[in-house]
């Protein structure tokens, strides 16, 4: 029995270690495979000597490469590894600037290619924004994500429309969230080589995760996505309540998922096809993790807020000293949205709207605007009463939003 050390080069999780171990334990004539990420080891027993071309050729699809012990183990030489990266957060930046969300009013009479086009849509801003660190972690395994994603949401549709309106969404996503941002930061930061963040270990026990990783874990990962909604995630989710039936609420989130499983394929796809570098999946990762905090709890726009305010402004965004000619008055529900529904205001003339909140939002949710009329977002928080004032300029009809863009439910109609 021969005894084989070699360097690994391209590791950056616990599921490296095992991918690569279960696949040669599966090889005639080797015994025992044991890989040692903090090390950058693999350890082989096997009836005869194993060259490192020969591994090399075994995981060339997966990005590892194997050297001899005593090899040196090369700096990566593409100095323009960070394009790559650059360009795919571009793409996602221009995305959210699109505004593309603010074309449709999602409800309950909404058709199911309406949910499909919505799911695409959140499949290129913050849907995919939320789980693209994921699908880069997880080279060739989109398609078992995808999977799961679906099971997992049409399971909870069924859920949603049989309970109805009688469950309501609470803070708990935004914890699992943020834990899950943290463990994906430090994935990006091993990735990235920062030795501090290589000396951290997450993972289940060995002898657990070996038996699920290459097969199960991606669909299993794929399911649990349905712990981290984003808003549009959300919205689908309140509209599959109020539908109250089980049939139309898996229907409505199955529409969903299927239109953001597009974007996460071209997602997947072109990591495996053009983002070669471990070090360019790492700045990915880390750009991902920032812009879902960003657009899940509106950091930036509270620091816009806080830093930027008009002067002659109040806090709620009331214009001081101005009498407006309209003053219509309101009331914001989760997962009902205003009541009344749609606000009739007159062309030319000054208008305040006062929003009575009578429950909390949460997310991206928890923040609204008017887009085209009051682009400042402000908070949904119990007990207090929001203040938009501004004179319009243009008839049309005007759809309140998140700070994120996605649709809550009520417009104003600003006629002659």
């Amino acid at each position: 029995m021969k005894q084989q050390i070699y360097k690994v080069e391209g590791m950056h999780c616990k599921s490296c270690e095992i991918l690569i171990e279960n696949n040669l334990e599966e090889k005639e004539g080797i015994k025992k495979a044991e890989v040692n990420l903090a090390k950058n080891r693999l350890e082989i027993e096997s009836d005869k000597k194993i060259k490192a071309e020969e591994l090399n050729r075994i995981f060339k699809k997966n990005g590892y490469k194997f050297l001899e012990l005593n090899e040196e183990i090369k700096e990566e030489k593409n100095k323009f590894w960070w394009i790559p990266a650059f360009l795919v957060m571009g793409i996602f930046l221009l995305l959210g600037k699109l505004g593309l969300v603010n074309f449709l009013n999602i409800n309950s009479q909404s058709s199911l290619l309406t949910f499909f086009i919505f799911g695409i849509i959140a499949g290129f801003s913050t849907c995919g924004a939320l789980l693209s660190g994921i699908i880069v972690s997880y080279p060739g395994k989109t398609l078992q994500i995808i999977i799961g994603r679906i099971v997992g949401y049409t399971i909870l549709g069924i859920i949603l429309g049989i309970v109805g309106q009688t469950i309501a969404m609470t803070g708990f996503s935004n914890v699992l969230i943020v834990i899950v941002s943290v463990i994906m930061a430090i994935v990006g930061l091993q990735m990235l080589q920062v030795k501090w963040a290589q000396k951290i270990k997450i993972n289940l026990p060995k002898s657990i995760s070996k038996k699920i990783v290459n097969k199960k874990l991606p669909i299993i990962i794929g399911f649990l996505t349905v712990l981290l909604p984003c808003g549009f995630t959300l919205l689908t989710e309140s509209v599959a309540m109020i539908s109250g039936n089980w049939v139309s609420g898996m229907f409505i989130m199955l529409a969903f998922v299927l239109g953001t499983s597009i974007p996460l394929f071209l997602i997947g796809l072109s990591n495996e096809k053009f983002i070669k570098s471990q070090k360019t999946m790492g700045l990915l990762i880390l750009f991902f993790v920032l812009y879902t905090l960003n657009f899940q709890f509106g950091i930036l726009n509270l620091i816009k807020s806080n830093t930027l305010r008009p002067s002659g402004t109040s806090l709620d965004g009331a214009v001081v000293n101005q009498e407006p000619a309209q003053v219509i008055k309101t009331s914001y529900t989760r997962f009902m949205g205003l009541n009344p529904y749609t606000l009739t205001v007159k062309k030319g003339e000054k208008v305040r709207i006062e929003i009575e909140v009578k429950e909390n939002e949460y997310g991206c949710m928890s923040t609204i605007l008017l887009p085209g009329l009051f682009n400042r977002a402000q908070t949904l928080v119990a007990g207090k009463t929001l203040i938009m004032e501004f004179t319009p300029t243009k008839v049309g009809n005007y759809i309140f939003t998140c700070a994120m863009g996605v649709p809550h439910k009520g417009e104003v109609n600003v006629v002659e």
